[in-house]
C-alpha cells in the first residue's frame, strides 16, 4: 500500500496528501544522510491515534532498528510520546525515548508537518539508536546465529566422532575375539602333542598373541582416547602369562612404578617385549618348582621411559643367551626397530634384570 491509501481514511484533503507524498519522496535521502530511520505519522480524525504512513531506512552500511515494514501500524502514545507531543503542541520535540513496534528502545526527534493553512497534517520522525541498543541487538542476533551454526557443526562433529568411536570399538572387539580364538586353538594344539619342544613353541606363541589381544581389549573398552595406560596393560599381560603357564609356579608377578601412557602402536611393541621377558623369567628362572618373584618397574624420563623386568631366579649366562633364542631376538629387534630404544641385560646368581627404553610420551 502507498501513503495515499493510508491517508485516504484520514481527515486530509487531496492537496494535503500530495504534500505528504512529495515529502515521502525525500525520506530515503534524509535516511541516507542521517543514517537513521525516518517516518511520517498521520493522525485519525479525532487526533487520538497516530498511524505510520511512510517509512525509509538507512542503507545497509548503517543499522536500522526495523526488520520489517511497519507502515499502516499504530504508534501508541505510551510507546512514542514525542509523536503525540509534537502533534498536540505544534512544536518540535527532541531526544525523547520511544519503543518501536519491534520492541527496540530508540530516541525520537519529531517535527510537525503543516499544510499551506498551517494546519498540522502529520509528524516527521527521526529515530536514532542513541543507546547502541540496535547495534547490540544485531550483534547478539549475529552471535546467536553463529553460535547455533557452531553448535550444529559441533553436534555433527560429535555425532561423527561418536559413530567413528563406536565403529573403532567394534573393530577392536572383533580383533580381540579373533586373536583369542587363535590363542585358544594354539593352546588346544599344545595339549594334543607330546613333543616338549612343540608344546613350548605353542605356549610362547599363545602368549604373544594374547599380549596383542590385551591391547585391543583395552581399546574396545576405553575407546580411541589416544593413549593406553602402560601400567594396566602390563598388569593384564602378567595375569595372562600366569594363566597360560598353568598357574602352578609359586612366583609373584607385580607391576610397580610411575604411571605412563603410550600410543597404541608403542603399546604393541612394549607388550610383546614385556611378554617375552616375563615368560622367559618364569620358564628359565624358577626351575623345579622354585619360588620367587618377578617385578616390572616403570620409570618415566624427560626423553626416554624405561621398563625393567627383574626376577630373583637362578640367572643364566648372558653371552650364551645372545644367540639361538627366538624370544631374545624378538625383544632386541622390537626395541630397536619399533620402539627406537635400547636393551640392557644383566644376570647372575641373584637373578636376571632386563631393562629396555622407549621414547617418552611426555618429554
Amino acid at each position: 500500500m502507498k501513503l495515499r491509501d493510508f491517508c485516504r481514511r484520514l481527515d486530509l484533503t487531496g492537496e494535503d496528501i500530495s504534500q505528504l507524498e512529495e515529502l515521502e519522496r525525500q525520506l530515503p535521502l534524509i535516511a541516507q544522510l542521517t543514517g537513521d530511520d525516518i517516518f511520517i505519522d498521520c493522525f485519525d480524525n479525532q487526533g487520538r491515534t497516530a498511524l505510520v504512513a511512510a517509512q525509509a531506512a538507512p542503507d545497509r552500511s548503517r543499522v536500522s532498528a526495523y526488520g520489517k515494514d511497519v507502515r499502516g501500524k499504530m504508534a501508541l502514545r505510551e510507546m512514542e510520546p514525542a509523536v503525540y507531543q509534537a502533534m498536540e503542541s505544534g512544536l518540535p520535540t527532541r531526544e525523547l525515548k520511544a519503543i518501536t513496534q519491534e520492541g527496540v528502545a530508540v530516541r525520537q526527534d519529531a517535527t510537525p508537518i503543516r499544510n499551506k493553512d498551517q494546519r498540522i497534517i502529520g509528524v516527521l520522525i527521526r529515530e536514532k539508536d542513541v543507546y547502541g541498543e540496535i547495534i547490540r541487538r544485531r550483534q547478539f542476533e549475529r552471535l546467536a546465529r553463529e553460535r547455533d551454526e557452531e553448535n550444529l557443526r559441533n553436534l555433527d562433529i560429535r555425532t561423527d566422532a561418536g559413530q567413528n568411536d563406536l565403529r573403532m570399538r567394534e573393530m577392536h572387539h572383533r580383533i580381540k575375539n579373533n586373536l583369542q580364538m587363535i590363542a585358544s586353538i594354539m593352546n588346544l594344539q599344545a595339549r594334543r602333542t607330546d613333543n616338549a619342544e612343540a608344546k613350548l613353541a605353542f605356549a610362547e606363541n599363545t602368549q604373544r598373541v594374547l599380549s596383542i589381544a590385551a591391547i585391543h581389549d583395552m581399546l574396545c573398552r576405553e575407546g580411541e582416547s589416544g593413549s593406553i595406560s602402560l601400567n594396566l596393560l602390563l598388569d593384564r599381560i602378567c595375569r595372562d602369562i600366569y594363566l597360560v603357564s598353568g598357574g602352578e609356579k609359586p612366583v609373584d608377578i607385580t607391576v610397580d612404578g610411575e604411571e605412563i601412557f603410550v600410543q597404541p602402536d608403542v603399546a604393541t611393541g612394549i607388550a610383546l617385549v614385556a611378554s617375552e621377558l616375563v615368560s622367559n623369567a618364569l620358564r628359565h628362572g624358577f626351575p623345579e618348582g622354585r619360588s620367587g618373584s618377578v617385578q616390572i618397574l616403570l620409570r618415566n624420563g624427560p626423553v626416554f621411559a624405561t621398563v625393567t623386568v627383574k626376577d630373583d631366579g637362578v640367572g643364566y649366562d648372558v653371552e650364551k643367551g645372545r644367540s639361538g633364542s627366538l624370544g631374545l631376538d624378538i625383544v632386541r629387534l622390537t626395541v630397536r626397530d619399533k620402539l627406537r630404544g635400547d636393551v640392557q641385560i644383566a644376570s647372575g646368581k641373584d637373578g636376571t634384570t632386563v631393562s629396555f627404553t622407549f621414547r617418552s610420551a611426555h618429554p
